[in-house]
């Protein structure tokens, strides 16, 4: 029955239409939900232990690549990154300002009585590490800074580059 406001009967039959297509399909998408939940679950289960054993050989070849970078410095003498035709090894060195007591290092940078305190000190007399970090380790030390350095290896797997193949057949194809 059309609500009593309702004169247009035509229009609130398209409406309970509608609405049992809507209902329909929101019950039949979440069944699928619910059944899609269950096949992932079982495959997961299916693949787990293969899941496991592949993450634990990613993790011993990285640890046994990190190794071989790591003993053989002269790789990396000349270019930062070592590429093979399995994909590429890389060193990259970044270091950090460790302040012990930020307050002490604050007032020894406003009596050190250069210029540069502008510079090192923000407004609400905060340390700026990106100016400080341009100061050799001697100075660092005066104001009680240590700069710690870490060093990271990156191993990354080889890609196909479609672009690139797709752009050489084309050069192929023009050149027949």
């Amino acid at each position: 029955m059309p609500p009593k406001e309702t004169t247009d009967t035509t229009s609130y039959k398209n409406l309970v239409d509608l609405m049992a297509i809507h209902a329909d399909a929101t019950g039949r998408l979440a069944a699928m939900e619910i059944e899609l939940q269950e096949e992932f679950l079982k495959l997961v289960d299916e693949r787990r232990k293969e899941f496991a054993r592949l993450q634990g050989i990613l993790g011993e070849s990285q640890t046994s690549i990190e190794t071989l970078a790591t003993i053989n410095p002269q790789w990396f003498e000349k270019k930062k990154t070592l590429k093979t035709p399995y994909g590429s090894v890389s060193f990259r060195k970044t270091s950090k300002l460790n302040v012990k007591n930020e307050e002490v290092t604050i007032v020894l940078i406003e009596q050190r009585g250069d210029q540069d305190k502008a510079a090192y000190l923000r407004e609400k007399k905060e340390l700026n590490l990106e100016a400080l970090e341009k100061l050799d380790d001697a100075e660092l030390k005066a104001l009680r800074i240590v700069r710690e350095t870490t060093e990271s290896c990156k191993v990354t797997a080889a890609k196909i580059d479609l672009g690139k193949a797709v752009a050489k057949s084309t050069e192929d194809g023009k050149a027949a």
